[in-house]
């Protein structure tokens, strides 16, 4: 059975005035997607609101007293954000933000709406990140936060952030296969014609651009079976099988589409799931194995051991350290 982390009743998002319109479509888009089906609303202090396009939007429900059980926000960010944070509205929300934070199970910003968690003082021992031009300015508002250059986005648990844009989608991904699960989040990318580049960790997915980048489509629906399913029975046989070809057929074009014989990309992309599912601090590595397809934590072991040279807990360690703020120097 797949251990995910609970999903939400519903997402809040925070929108303020000249947000650039994809730093909320683009979540939005993929949060309220038939796969997952999570209601979204909006919420701000005022009614409607003009964005950075030029576009009018409304009308926006009132900021909540009160916010129900189980629920995200989500804060979009503005062009003139730095400003209007100044300002006696802007304090006013930060300050509504500071005193109901507790009330989700997560809060998270797009772009610039680091700046408004970073006021409301939701960012301190935190790591964060947000668009480049916005670094020196985060780190000015949030000076015991561990502001992270180069980052699509960061997620620190109860907290995350992204750089803006296309990397708001990334991140509402990588959510949804945090909570979802990995397959419903590629079916989003695939159905939305995203390509899936940081389902985890805010990095690009080396294994996918490296093997997923060609245009078989047999041997992508056999990647595809594969991918739903990396411990399914048959073997080359049930593969060559599923997408009409004989095995001798389907050795030779899915060697020449991806670069690799069948029995090395399979161990590659167990590899790389185990890889992703170390994120996941609710998974046990016996698991994670369970998950990578293979029989128990032992075949785990030892495959990490021949790819990797570690094991796979010592690579979680590993993770998990580079995940912790680094105390502020006194």
């Amino acid at each position: 059975m797949t251990t995910r982390l609970p999903i939400p009743d519903g997402v809040d998002l925070l929108v303020l005035p000249k947000m650039h319109l994809l730093d909320l479509s683009g979540p939005a888009q993929v949060l309220a997607h038939r796969a997952v089906r999570c209601p979204v609303r909006m919420i701000g202090p005022a009614r409607h609101v003009t964005t950075a396009q030029g576009l009018p939007l409304g009308p926006i429900e009132d900021l909540p007293d009160r916010i129900a059980p189980n629920r995200w926000l989500l804060v979009i960010g503005s062009t003139e954000l730095p400003d209007w944070l100044d300002s006696a509205t802007g304090r006013d929300t930060a300050r509504w933000l500071r005193e109901r934070a507790g009330q989700w199970t997560r809060v998270g910003s797009v772009c610039a709406g680091a700046l408004m968690l970073a006021d409301a003082g939701l960012l301190d021992g935190r790591r964060a990140t947000t668009h480049h031009s916005l670094l020196a300015e985060l780190r000015t508002r949030a000076p015991e936060a561990e502001v992270i250059d180069d980052r699509l986005f960061c997620d620190d648990g109860e907290r995350c952030t992204s750089a803006g844009l296309s990397s708001a989608i990334d991140l509402a991904l990588h959510l949804v296969a945090c909570h979802w699960g990995d397959a419903t989040a590629k079916d989003i990318a695939r159905d939305l014609v995203i390509y899936p580049r940081a389902v985890h960790g805010g990095q690009n997915l080396p294994f996918d651009s490296l093997y997923r980048q060609h245009p078989d489509q047999r041997i992508q629906s056999a990647q595809d079976r594969l991918e739903r399913d990396l411990g399914a029975p048959g073997g080359v046989t049930a593969l060559a099988d599923s997408v009409h070809l004989s095995e001798r057929q389907f050795r030779r074009r899915f060697r020449a589409a991806t670069g690799l014989p069948v029995k090395r990309y399979l161990q590659l992309a167990r590899l790389a799931r185990s890889e992703s599912l170390l994120h996941n601090p609710a998974l046990s590595i016996e698991q994670i194995a369970e998950q990578s397809g293979l029989a128990d934590a032992r075949s785990l072991q030892r495959l990490w051991q021949r790819e990797r040279g570690c094991s796979p807990s010592a690579a979680r360690e590993e993770v998990r350290a580079q995940s912790s703020p680094t105390p502020p120097a006194d």
